[in-house]
């Protein structure tokens, strides 16, 4: 197939499109900036989605569509860039294609439940969208734009509603968006000051400037800091399967692990494996414990996440100790 990745130069989108390349398929990445690495075979459309003409002929012969590129954030100032990112660029898009479009995958996710307020667990694709975030709400909106995509253009399509997903070589960077202020007490602090959970504070000051401490979670309540952690690699296959599979009509589908990571669990084997310290701090009730279901992903797609917890920790302990030789 001829198909269509947007955010194809993230950390999703470029393992999404060395996937389907390796699978035999013909890629057109689409961005708003270049891939550091470019993925060999494939062919790149560098610019902003939401200026995307109606009827691009640059689209013309696409079949399918992996719509990745979003922008997430948490800050309700950015409200008006997440629309723009997440639903004009959305509709954008597909006003853009071609009538050669036979399949179109949504990358969702789920803040659209949202996870970190369920209603019942394990969260499943019938729970109720009451998204709290400006986030969660452009989601719920580029989920009906799909569904409406597809009904009014003959299109199968599918929501994939990720969870938390981790590359394994990033879970042990400070600086990495995801797992600095998770995992790195150092980096935690500013997240906590912001919250003014000043007991949290407190207990993390003495580790401020200090990326070889490890934060051991747990809730005020004892239940576990816990969610679904899904590695990069394993998400990538999932949107594959998505964009090869022969579901008909319009589908959502939550895309995650087998079962939740405890995270206090998880610091303490991941400060183990790399040799790092860890402190232990007990969070407020707000912290996410969520479980979420992959049954219907399992059954529809065949998926079958590959990296488990055990290969997790030991390629993000190889990570680290190449990234420190480096230093």
């Amino acid at each position: 197939m001829h198909i269509a990745v947007t955010g194809a130069s993230g950390r999703v989108g470029r393992a999404v499109t060395a996937q389907l390349v390796e699978r035999g398929h013909s890629v057109l990445g689409l961005d708003l900036v270049p891939p550091r690495e470019p993925v060999d075979g494939a062919e790149y459309l560098i610019g902003d989605l939401a200026a995307l003409p109606a009827g691009d002929p640059r689209l013309d012969g696409v079949e399918a569509v992996a719509h990745l590129g979003a922008y997430m954030s948490w800050d309700p100032a950015d409200a008006e860039r997440l629309f723009d990112a997440n639903v004009t660029a959305t509709m954008r898009l597909i006003r853009a294609l071609g009538p050669s479009v036979r399949r179109f995958v949504l990358a969702s996710t789920g803040e659209v439940y949202p996870e970190n307020a369920p209603a019942y667990q394990p969260l499943d694709e019938d729970h109720p969208r009451n998204p709290t975030t400006w986030y969660g709400a452009s989601k719920v909106l580029a989920e009906d734009l799909v569904a409406f995509a597809g009904r009014t253009n003959g299109w199968s399509t599918v929501v994939l509603r990720f969870s938390h997903t981790q590359d394994p070589a990033e879970i042990l960077d400070p600086d990495s968006f995801f797992s600095g202020p998770r995992f790195f007490a150092s980096r935690r602090i500013a997240r906590e000051r912001a919250a003014g959970n000043t007991d949290v504070v407190a207990a993390l000051e003495p580790f401020a400037g200090d990326d070889s401490t490890l934060l051991v979670a747990s809730r005020a309540d004892g239940a576990p800091v816990a969610m679904g952690i899904l590695a990069t690699p394993d998400l990538a296959a999932g949107v594959v399967l998505a964009l090869e599979a022969d579901t008909t009509g319009h589908e959502v589908i939550g895309l995650g692990p087998d079962e939740s990571t405890d995270l206090g669990a998880f610091a303490r084997e991941l400060a183990a494996a790399a040799g790092l310290g860890t402190v232990e701090v007990t969070l407020p009730v707000t912290a996410p414990s969520y479980t979420t279901s992959n049954a219907r992903a399992r059954d529809l797609l065949g998926f079958r996440p590959a990296v488990d917890r055990a290969e997790f920790v030991r390629r993000a302990a190889e990570a680290h100790r190449e990234r420190t030789q480096r230093a």
